[in-house]
């Protein structure tokens, strides 16, 4: 086979030190989460620092080093030596000298018994005092996994080790022919393994969809066109031991194929060959057909291929909810209905207990503008939902963060209000991060903020006394005849009263709200016509 697969086992960790000294630190770290009682990888780089003695690695004590393994810029496997010098406290070494840059892979086995909020790991050069071995200070790698709730909440998929793979039969596969979707969530640690695949494994045979977890964690996607292999690759690991998503997209009409990971677009590739498909071939799951090679173990769940284009939207959006029973092929795993798909008879016994977890969505993600700001509210029902991340574009394109906002009202309702928006049209993106779980692009939206070119129709002009307890006077005016509603709503963007919703001549008017019944606060009196022109003011009910 021709195509040079990479071998480096990227491993990076991004904590600040925990105990004031001055370590290196690095960009991003694999994984952040993990389920207790698992098995995962830990992905760390090493770079251009001199190992005489090796490396030092703190665990929790209940954890266990299964394996480690360095690789050196020449893509070598360097098989260490594991040591346990102390309860959480491993030696790696090796025999042969330890110079320039490293990456390590860390296969772990994980504690069930007792868990904690977070767990700290860290690895340091070693220093050989005497007979005994200690850590450089200054040199040390740190990083904090926090445990996932446990999984097991349906059925999924589990290929075992050196287990057979499942092939699914052709006539469920012609979509591959034109644009198509393909989406997964797979689970393994396995390295340098097919995860499901058209191909037999023969150089000259064209195919048009074979995926791989390549000896660096990472996942590639593969197809032979007109004799040329072509790749797509995620620069984040996914053989971690989390659940992680995985969308294909072809767009026939286009000639581009873009590969997400995790609801985030991760490589794309513009090629007119388009794809091949040589009549229509099996969909081997676990392997390619019927091949011994490389060979995946791991789990997936909610295989899906979509005769259509899906957008980045659609893939965020839906990738965390069941999915719909609209597309060509569709397992969920659930049922025996899932396996009728495949040749093999005994497929169903490769069901088992578990899957992603799916939280409920946001909804109702919009925005208010008034005169001193923009305020943005949405509801989610997930009471394990643990922050939301805020974030501001003005093309679009390029956002820049602003908040991360903690639920700070009963039940589901969220809002945070934003009073620097810039005077011209401007894009809000809402990423969920709850539960430590990889985050999720909940929303976009677009509003136009600041003065008008021309002067509105409708204006409230402001309202007296503000602040008022429990009563104040909205004056607001009308340049041309027309129908108006004029309304109450609260920070979670919900109509508590409406005051008026009549037709208006020009003129000045005046609206009094009494707001007695309802708690201290911030409230929006809100003015709208029926061309959708709206104009909002901020007020404050004090008590």
């Amino acid at each position: 086979m021709l195509r040079c697969v990479c071998t480096l086992l990227l491993f990076v960790w991004i904590l600040p030190p925990m105990d004031g000294s001055c370590a290196q630190e690095l960009d991003t770290w694999f994984p952040a989460t993990y389920e207790p009682g698992t098995e995962i990888n830990l992905f760390t780089e090493w770079n251009g620092i001199p190992l005489d003695e090796g490396f030092i690695v703190s665990l929790p004590a209940d954890w266990e080093l299964t394996r480690a393994t360095a690789v050196r810029q020449a893509y070598r496997y360097v098989q260490l030596d594991v040591v346990e010098l102390s309860r959480g406290q491993i030696l790696l070494s090796s025999t042969e000298p330890m110079r320039g840059a490293y990456d390590l892979v860390l296969r772990v086995r994980t504690d069930r018994r007792s868990i904690s909020s977070h767990y700290r790991i860290s690895v340091a050069a070693a220093v050989k005092v005497g007979a005994r071995y200690t850590t450089n200070g200054a040199e040390v790698r740190r990083a904090q996994l926090r445990p996932l709730p446990d999984s097991e909440t349906g059925s999924a998929l589990a290929i075992e080790e050196n287990t057979a793979p499942l092939h699914i039969q052709p006539r469920w596969l012609e979509s591959l022919h034109d644009s198509h979707t393909l989406e997964l969530w797979v689970r393994t640690t396995i390295l340098n393994a097919v995860l499901l695949s058209t191909w037999d494994g023969e150089e000259t045979n064209l195919y048009p969809i074979e995926l791989v977890i390549d000896p660096r964690g990472r996942l590639r996607y593969y197809r032979n066109i007109a004799g040329h292999h072509v790749t797509l690759a995620t620069e984040s690991p996914v053989a971690d031991g989390n659940w992680h998503h995985v969308a294909l997209v072809h767009d026939a009409a286009s000639y581009w194929t873009r590969l997400f990971l995790d609801g985030q677009i991760a490589d794309s590739l513009y090629d007119p060959a388009g794809t091949y498909m040589g009549g229509l071939p099996l969909l081997a799951l676990g392997g390619r057909i019927r091949s011994e090679e490389n060979r995946f173990a791991g789990q997936m769940d909610n295989l899906s291929l979509w005769p259509l284009v899906r957008t980045a939207t659609e893939i965020q959006s839906m990738m965390r909810q069941t999915p719909s029973a609209e597309g060509i092929l569709v397992l969920n795993f659930e049922s025996a209905s899932s396996f009728q798909y495949f040749d093999e008879q005994d497929a169903i016994s490769y069901q088992v207990a578990g899957g992603p977890v799916f939280n409920p969505p946001v909804r109702g993600f919009s925005g208010i503008v008034f005169d001193q700001g923009v305020m943005l509210t949405w509801e989610n029902e997930d009471p394990g939902s643990g922050t939301f991340l805020v974030e501001r574009s003005e093309d679009g394109i390029t956002f820049e963060e602003l908040a991360h906002v903690r639920r700070s009202l009963e039940g589901s309702n969220w809002s945070y209000t934003d009073l620097e928006a810039p005077d011209r049209v401007v894009f809000y993106r809402l990423v969920q991060e709850g539960q430590g779980q990889t985050p999720l692009i909940a929303g976009t939206i677009k509003l136009g903020v600041g003065a008008e070119a021309a002067p509105s129709a409708i204006e409230i002009l402001g309202n007296y006394p503000n602040p008022f307890n429990p009563r104040t006077s909205i004056n607001y005016e009308v340049r041309e005849s027309q129908h108006l509603r004029l309304s109450i709503i609260n920070l979670s963007g919900h109509v508590v009263t409406i005051l008026v919703d009549r037709h208006h001549e020009t003129g000045q008017f005046e609206a009094v709200w009494d707001g007695n019944e309802l708690p201290s606060g911030t409230y929006f009196a809100r003015l709208q016509g029926p061309d959708g022109i709206v104009h909002t003011r901020q007020i404050l009910l004090t008590k």
